[in-house]
């Protein structure tokens, strides 16, 4: 995956904007900061600014653009997962670091990634074979989309593709690792087992 452009940290952003406050404590900025995908699909963050309306600051680094209406753009909360050029991200609370980040999520473990993106619909967990009946993926699969789990590997024709379910505990090798699937606090997640 290649980097995201953007900053990844909500503390570089707030830093970034600081210039345009009189009062640049991070409690207060914290408030006024926000990460957005704009109706074009970029990527970047957000600044309420009382001069000039809302600032954008995207990939375009040391950048910004004005922003007239956020009514028309994605606001990614704290602690949920956004799809940005069909790969999923986490925007998550480092304990650590008392920060926030945007995370690309390699592995997708868990059936909440996808029910979090798509409440409305069900998924179930299924691996994914080509042709010659080889594993290439596996995915969360509902009736109207496939979520693949393995985001590193190549992406995959889903209408040529094998779409094969698997039960709680059902156990199979991808990558040179042994994997099955379980629920973990009632939902569905793939675990990975010691190879012998």
């Amino acid at each position: 995956m290649e980097a995201l452009k953007v900053f990844t940290k909500r503390s570089s952003a707030l830093d970034f904007f600081k210039k345009h406050y009189c009062r640049k404590t991070r409690n207060y900025l914290t408030s006024l900061v926000q990460l957005i995908i704009t109706p074009q699909q970029e990527l970047g963050w957000v600044a309420k600014n009382f001069g000039s309306g809302k600032m954008f600051f995207s990939s375009r680094r040391d950048q910004e653009i004005e922003v007239e209406n956020l009514g028309s753009c994605q606001v990614i909360q704290p602690e949920s997962v956004f799809l940005y050029k069909g790969k999923i991200f986490w925007y998550k609370f480092n304990k650590v670091t008392k920060d926030y980040s945007i995370i690309f999520v390699k592995i997708i473990h868990s059936i909440t990634f996808a029910e979090q993106l798509y409440p409305n619909e069900t998924f179930k967990f299924c691996l994914v074979k080509n042709k010659q009946n080889n594993i290439i993926n596996c995915a969360w699969v509902s009736d109207n989309r496939q979520i693949p789990i393995f985001q590193d590997e190549p992406e995959y024709n889903q209408q040529k593709v094998l779409l094969e379910p698997l039960s709680l505990g059902d156990e199979f090798y991808f990558l040179g690792k042994r994997w099955y699937s379980c629920t973990e606090k009632g939902k569905c997640i793939l675990a990975e087992l010691p190879l012998h």
